[in-house]
C-alpha cells in the first residue's frame, strides 16, 4: 500500500467521520421529535408502510455498488473511455430498472396495506399517501444512484459528506413542523419525499459539471450492456433476499404483535444506522481501494487490506455497541418520552446482528471485484433466504419478536463462510487464515473487553454521570484491548510512529 493511498483512506475516512458524527446526533434527536409527535401507533404504521419502499432502497446501494465495483476497475487500469461508457450504460440500465419497480412496488405495496397489514381504520387512507411518497423517493434513488457511484469512484468524500449534513438537519427540520400541522403522517411522508429527492439531484448537478464521465450521451454497447446486467442481477438477487429478509421480516412481525412492535423495530434500526455509521463509513472509504488493487494484479496488499479493513470494521462498531448492549434501558429512558414495549431487546439483538454483518463488507467488496458472484449469489444469498421461513415458524411457535435477529446473524454468518469459500479460488484468501487473522484477534476483544466492561457496569450508578464514566471506561478498556491483542505487530508499530510524530510535533509548537 502507497503513502498516497494510506494518506487518501485517512483523509476521506475523518471526511466520513464528521459527517458521521454530525448526522447521527441530529438523526438521534431526529427520532425522538418525530415519535413524540405522531405517537407510538403512527410511528409504527410509517416504519411498515413507508418500509415497504424504503427497504427497496437497498436495491439502490446494490446498484451504487455495482457500478462503483466497474468504473473503479477501469479507474484502476486508466482506461478513461470505458469509464464514459459504463457510466452512461448504467444510467440507461438504471432508469429502466427504476420503472419496473416502481410498478410493482406499488401494486403489491397497495395490495399488502389494504388486505395484509395491521393498520387502524381511520390510518388506511394516510397509510396509502406514506406508501405513493415512499415510492416516487425510490424512483428518485434508483436513478441518482449511478451519481454517487461515480463521487464514491472517485473517492470524492467531501461532497458526499456534506450531501448527507445538510439532509440530517432537513430531516431535524421536518421533525419540528410535525409540533405545530394538522395530518401528521401525511405531512411527514410529503416532506420527507421532498427532503430525498433534492439533495440527490444536487448531487447529480455537481458530478455533471464536475466529471468528464459524466456525459449524458447516448452510447449502446451490447457486450458492455451483457456484462453489466449479469453482474447486477446477481448483486440485485443478493439484494432481493435481503429486502424479503427486512422488510419481510417487520410485515411478520405487524401480522404478528401490529404496530408497537413496528414502531419498537424501527427505534432499533435508527440506533443501528447511527452505530453501523462507524464502521460504514471507514469502509466506504476503503472500499475504492480494494477494487483498483485486484484491478492492479496486487493480490498480497488487498488480502491484507481485506483482514484489516475486517477488524477495524469490526472493532469501530464494537466500541459503540458495547456500552449500548450493557446500559440499554437507561440510554433508551433518557433518548426518548415515550420507550416501546420491546425496544430495548431489539436495539441490544440488531446492535449484535450488524456486528456479524459488519465482516461481510471486506469480503464481499473482494468478491465482487473478482467479478464472479454466481456460486456466491446462489448458495450464500439462498441459505441467508432460510431466515425469513424460519422466523415464520419461530413466531407461529410462540418465540418472542426479537428471536428474529439471531435468526438473521446465523444467515449472515453462513453467507460469510460461503463467501470466503468461493473467493479463495481467485485470490489467496482462505477460511482458515481469514479465521487466524481476523476472527482470532477479534474473539479476544470480544472476550475480554466484555467481561471486564460488565464487571464495572455492576458497580457504576445507573444515572447519567454514571454513564458517561462507564463509556469513557469502555472506551480505554477497548482501546488497550485491541492494541494489545486486536491488531497485528506491524499496525502496533505504525500506531507508535504516528503518535510519536504528534507528540513531536506538540512539542515543537509549544
Amino acid at each position: 500500500m502507497s503513502s498516497s493511498d494510506n494518506k487518501r483512506i485517512a483523509k476521506n475516512t475523518l471526511m466520513l467521520y464528521g459527517r458521521m458524527a454530525m448526522i447521527m446526533v441530529v438523526s438521534l434527536f431526529t427520532s425522538r421529535v418525530v415519535l413524540a409527535a405522531l405517537g407510538v401507533d403512527d410511528y409504527g404504521v410509517y416504519n411498515v408502510v413507508g418500509g415497504l419502499s424504503s427497504a427497496l432502497i437497498f436495491f439502490s446501494s446494490t446498484l451504487t455498488v455495482s457500478t462503483q465495483r466497474f468504473l473503479n476497475y477501469e479507474l484502476g487500469k486508466g482506461n478513461s473511455k470505458r469509464v464514459k461508457d459504463i457510466f452512461n450504460t448504467c444510467l440507461l440500465l438504471f432508469i429502466a430498472i427504476a420503472v419496473a419497480v416502481l410498478i410493482i412496488g406499488a401494486t403489491a405495496g397497495q395490495w399488502l396495506v389494504t388486505n395484509k397489514l395491521v393498520i387502524p381504520e381511520h390510518q388506511r387512507g394516510a397509510a396509502l399517501v406514506v406508501l405513493y411518497c415512499t415510492i416516487i423517493s425510490l424512483g428518485s434513488t434508483f436513478i441518482f444512484s449511478v451519481y454517487e457511484s461515480v463521487l464514491i469512484a472517485r473517492e470524492n468524500m467531501k461532497i458526499y459528506a456534506y450531501i448527507g449534513i445538510v439532509d440530517a438537519f432537513a430531516k431535524l427540520a421536518i421533525a419540528y413542523l410535525m409540533v405545530v400541522v394538522s395530518n401528521k403522517l401525511i405531512m411527514y411522508a410529503v416532506l420527507m419525499m421532498v427532503v430525498q429527492i433534492l439533495p440527490k439531484l444536487c448531487m447529480a448537478i455537481y458530478c455533471t459539471r464536475k466529471y468528464e464521465e459524466v456525459s449524458h450521451e447516448w452510447i449502446w454497447s451490447k457486450d458492455l450492456f451483457k456484462e453489466l446486467t449479469g453482474f447486477t442481477g446477481w448483486n440485485l438477487y443478493g439484494a432481493t433476499v435481503w429486502m424479503v429478509n427486512g422488510q419481510g421480516i417487520n410485515i411478520l412481525l405487524n401480522m404478528f404483535f401490529g404496530p408497537v412492535v413496528n414502531a419498537a423495530n424501527g427505534i432499533a434500526a435508527q440506533v443501528n444506522n447511527a452505530v453501523n455509521n462507524f464502521s460504514a463509513n471507514f469502509f466506504t472509504a476503503v472500499r475504492p481501494q480494494i477494487v483498483k488493487r485486484y484491478a492492479a494484479d496486487e493480490h498480497d496488499s488487498l488480502i491484507s487490506l481485506v483482514y484489516a479493513s475486517s477488524r477495524f470494521s469490526f472493532y469501530m462498531l464494537w466500541c459503540i455497541s458495547l456500552p449500548l448492549i450493557l446500559r440499554c434501558d437507561y440510554v433508551l429512558g433518557v433518548w426518548l418520552k415515550e420507550v416501546p414495549e420491546y425496544a430495548s431487546q431489539f436495539v441490544q439483538w440488531v446492535l449484535i446482528y450488524s456486528i456479524v454483518n459488519s465482516f461481510n463488507n471486506p469480503v464481499w467488496t473482494a468478491m465482487t471485484a473478482t467479478g464472479h458472484l454466481r456460486r456466491s449469489v446462489i448458495v450464500g444469498s439462498n441459505l441467508f433466504l432460510l431466515a425469513f421461513p424460519a422466523s415464520y415458524i419461530a413466531l407461529k411457535l410462540g418465540a418472542s419478536p426479537e428471536s428474529v435477529y439471531p435468526i438473521l446473524s446465523l444467515g449472515r454468518f453462513a453467507f460469510l463462510l460461503v463467501t470466503l469459500h468461493n473467493i479463495s479460488k481467485f485470490i489467496n484468501l482462505s477460511i482458515s487464515k481469514y479465521f487466524r487473522h481476523v476472527f482470532a484477534p477479534v474473539c479476544y476483544v470480544i472476550c475480554i473487553t466484555t467481561a471486564v466492561c460488565a464487571l464495572f457496569s455492576d458497580f457504576l450508578p445507573n444515572n447519567f454521570l454514571g454513564l458517561i464514566a462507564f463509556c469513557l471506561i469502555s472506551l480505554a478498556v477497548n482501546a488497550v484491548t485491541i492494541f494489545t491483542t486486536g491488531i497485528t505487530s506491524g499496525e502496533r508499530q505504525i500506531i507508535k510512529r504516528k503518535v510519536n510524530l504528534i507528540l513531536h510535533r506538540h512539542e515543537i509548537t509549544q
